[in-house]
């Protein structure tokens, strides 16, 4: 029997209104939401009825990302950072609206940064959603350029008067996006530069934002001077291009007179705080298949503890060479690349302190700077000191135990052990050693970390100085280290140096990268902190590219990428503070307040 047949007419009624009632409920609430959903669109989407004719301007966007590229490792054409952009900045100053002018930022922005990145690729092996992360972190990327081109647009429409504020609200996006744990300083204007040290030594003024700025300045001048030819803007194209041209040259003999300033001091003999010290980099070349097999907790163990042991036996033997070729001229410091020691039980196995006290005091006879990972473990969330950790309590209850992995350095002098001081990375590679903003939902965090393959990291706070001493004990001089990613950051190394640090010293692993263009991508980074802090920098990198950089962004010694190598240099500590270091990002600061102050200006014009 069927439903129908047991209502009573007056119910069968009743149902009846009831259903029709919920459908045009239904109804209703699916017509709210798509209308919604196209105010939204309307409001925030590109307006393609609206762009017929105007593809060519996405495919000028498209054009000027792939041509800034070249600025950039493996290309390295300099001269593109300063003409690279004109097309894009043609095709924000043609755009028919604002919404317009973001889309094409946008769409430049996240085109670059692919190029830009692609070779993150490589990674797929280890990390199988690299693809599709690549794409949105290009998309996210190409928000701050989009925030500048509807910016720039806004800003042309009040005139010439707004040139420099244009400058400004390229630095202050370029800036923003370096801030917060998602920043990311990477792939700026000013850092096409990177291989002619006489144009970077505004940074130590500036940071590379100034030099953002100017070569920001050049692309506009031709930009602007080829619409003043065309005919596109209403200023006489004689007097657009003279003034503007006599401010380029303004801000050439700034730069020029940076370099030869800078000069001048790095070759005063009062520069220098300490003697020289002979510092020794060991690239050991471990491929990174290697290196994951020998920490990962599914290798079998005694494979794990096997390939521990060969990664550590190479490290050993190419040190050796080293200090064989050191002769007479021995070495003060020799320096290992991050996580040279793969145990995750560093900490907790004696027989490592026997080693290496042996390793720095009778074989190599010097002090060794490496990086291992510190494991903390917590027993019902109270800290255990490695002394105190009772394996068999371990066995019999591992739910009560729960486990923090830190990306450290240890410094071994001779004669004296371990030095108690450890410091542990601070800033960690988002969605690569940490989960930013998402760990704080531990659920989502957890669940993030099985799709992308990650082991979050703990990200420590202090910022540490080491002192390298002698055999007597007598200070050489004091050194403040960054690990891998942090070398990209300039604050990190201004803090050190406020600390104290006489040379910098960047300790690395990208191995991850092979022979793509990634090991000199980063690499770069490390020229742009030695000249904002007129420090040396000794950079260690297990696959490559090992260097010292000069305080002036000399790179005056290199290895070879993907080979066994070593690098020695004498080196000298300095103590004076640059103005970028004692001040920090003063000069963006000042592009940012400006963007800020004309946006207000501008709304309240228009109220």
């Amino acid at each position: 029997m069927g439903y129908s047949a047991l209502l009573r007419p007056r119910d069968e009624q009743s149902f009846a209104r009831k259903s029709s009632h919920e459908r045009q409920n239904r109804s209703s609430r699916r017509g709210r939401i798509r209308r919604t959903l196209r105010s939204a669109w309307q409001r925030c989407g590109p307006e393609f009825s609206g762009w017929k004719g105007q593809a060519h301007l996405f495919g000028l966007a498209v054009f000027s990302a792939l041509v800034l590229r070249l600025a950039f490792p493996r290309w390295n054409v300099a001269i593109v950072a300063a003409v690279g952009l004109a097309p894009f900045l043609w095709a924000v100053a043609n755009a028919k609206s604002g919404k317009q002018a973001f889309y094409l930022g946008w769409v430049f922005g996240a085109v670059y940064y692919y190029v830009l990145l692609i070779w993150l690729h490589v990674l797929i092996v280890y990390h199988p959603v690299i693809p599709a992360a690549l794409v949105l972190l290009g998309l996210y990327l190409g928000l701050f350029k989009a925030l500048f081109a509807w910016l720039a647009w806004r800003m042309a429409r009040r005139g010439g008067t707004v040139y420099w504020a244009v400058a400004a609200a390229w630095v202050a996006a370029e800036y923003i996006q370096s801030l917060g744990d998602l920043g990311f300083p990477w792939g700026y204007l000013g850092h096409g530069l990177w291989r002619h040290p006489p144009l970077l030594q505004l940074t130590a003024w500036t940071g590379v934002y100034g030099l953002s700025f100017v070569l920001f300045w050049a692309n506009h001048l031709l930009c602007d001077s080829t619409r003043a030819l065309r005919r596109e803007t209403s200023a006489p194209p004689a007097r657009q291009l003279l003034a503007r041209l006599a401010i380029l040259a303004g801000f050439g003999g700034a730069v020029l007179l940076s370099h030869l300033g800078a000069r001048h001091r790095v070759h005063s003999e009062d520069f220098y705080a300490t003697p020289p010290a002979t510092i020794g980099i060991v690239q050991p070349n471990i491929p990174q298949r290697i290196k994951v097999r020998s920490y990962s907790w599914d290798t079998p163990e005694e494979e794990r503890a096997r390939l521990q042991s060969e990664i550590l036996r190479k490290t050993i033997t190419v040190t050796d060479q080293l200090q064989s070729q050191a002769g007479a001229d021995a070495c003060d410091l020799v320096i290992w690349p991050e996580t040279a020691v793969t145990d995750e039980f560093f900490v907790f196995r004696p027989a490592y302190e026997t080693l290496f006290d042996d390793l720095a005091t009778t074989r190599f006879g010097t002090a060794l700077f490496f990086g291992a990972t510190k494991m903390h473990v917590l027993r019902m969330g109270r800290f255990v000191a490695p002394e105190d950790l009772d394996l068999d309590d371990y066995r019999l209850h591992p739910e009560a135990y729960a486990f923090e992995f830190y990306n450290s350095t240890w410094l071994v002098e001779p004669g004296r052990g371990f030095n108690p001081t450890i410091y542990s990375k601070t800033r960690l590679v988002p969605f690569g050693e940490g989960l930013p903003y998402i760990q704080r939902v531990k659920p989502l965090a957890a669940l993030i970390s099985k799709i992308a393959g990650i082991v979050p990291l703990s990200a420590a706070s202090k910022h540490v100085v080491y002192t390298l001493r002698g055999r007597d004990g007598s200070a050489l001089l004091r050194f403040g280290p960054l690990i891998c990613y942090e070398s990209c950051y300039p604050d990190l190394s201004r803090k050190r140096v406020r600390r104290g640090a006489e040379l910098l010293v960047i300790i690395t692993n990208d191995a991850w990268y092979e022979r793509t263009a990634g090991a000199a991508s980063h690499q770069l980074q490390a020229i742009f902190r030695a000249v904002e802090t007129r420090r040396w920098v000794a950079r260690c990198a297990n696959h490559g590219i090992s260097c010292f950089v000069s305080p002036l962004g000399e790179i005056v010694a290199e290895s070879d990428l993907a080979r066994e190598a070593t690098v020695k240099w004498h080196v000298r500590g300095v103590k004076e503070l640059t103005f970028y270091s004692r001040w920090g990002d003063v000069f963006a600061w000042l592009t940012l307040a400006g963007t800020c102050g004309f946006v207000v200006l501008a709304r309240k014009r228009q109220r």
